[in-house]
């Protein structure tokens, strides 16, 4: 009868498919290896001095960008006005010189001296508006001499409305508008020159009550 007994030796030694001995594992570098660690988030405070002088030229920055636009945006306000109520004049107004010259003196007394552009009218008003222009334009001086001479005129002349019209949109658009209210003096017209301005404008504007120019502009 055969011993069908297992020695003990070879009990202990038996192992698992694929399993490595204890030994083996222990010596094993890979299993003495520990989890890897995230860092710690880094904190954005507090800012380094880079970024408070960035964070300073960034609000100046914006600062100075919002008074320029609004600046320009208050300058040009008088102007556009201008542009939008000259849209509103016809050539089947009778009086419709008039009303074109009106635009024209309230847009300049926003950007001149009241008292000096209030008191203009004929030659002299016509002198301003051409000193006015960034450079010359003889077509737009010629279209404003007709709508200054149409303004004295009973029965203004229908064919001229259109080049009147165009001549008021063309100064709006080219003349020169300063940014505060300095005094000026008309070219070729001494009167309006030195210390008796005052006394020109008084003696203008009593001359001016004559004409129909005055109940309108």
């Amino acid at each position: 009868m055969q011993n069908s007994s297992i020695p003990l030796n070879a009990t202990q030694t038996m192992q698992l498919p694929n399993q490595q001995p204890l030994q083996m594992q222990q010596q094993d570098p890979l299993a003495q290896l520990r989890d890897i660690h995230v860092p710690n988030d880094v904190s954005a405070w507090p800012l380094d001095w880079g970024w408070w002088l960035l964070t300073v030229l960034v609000v100046i920055t914006i600062f100075g960008l919002y008074k320029t636009l609004s600046a320009y945006l208050r300058h040009n306000k008088p102007r556009k006005q201008a542009l939008a109520l000259l849209e509103s004049v016809s050539a089947q107004q009778n009086n419709w010189p008039i009303a074109l010259n009106s635009i024209l003196k309230r847009a300049a007394m926003s950007y001149y001296p009241t008292e000096q552009v209030a008191g203009l009218y004929g030659k002299q008003w016509q002198a301003f508006l051409t000193s006015a222009l960034k450079k010359r334009d003889k077509n737009l001086e010629s279209d404003l001499a007709l709508l200054v001479s149409n303004i004295y005129h009973a029965n203004p002349n229908s064919n001229d409305f259109d080049a009147c019209k165009n001549a008021v949109k063309g100064w709006l658009s080219k003349a020169r508008f300063p940014k505060n209210k300095l005094t000026f003096d008309v070219p070729g017209n001494e009167e309006f020159e030195g210390s008796n301005t005052q006394a020109a404008l008084k003696s203008a504007s009593a001359n001016n009550n004559q004409a129909k120019e005055t109940h309108h502009a």
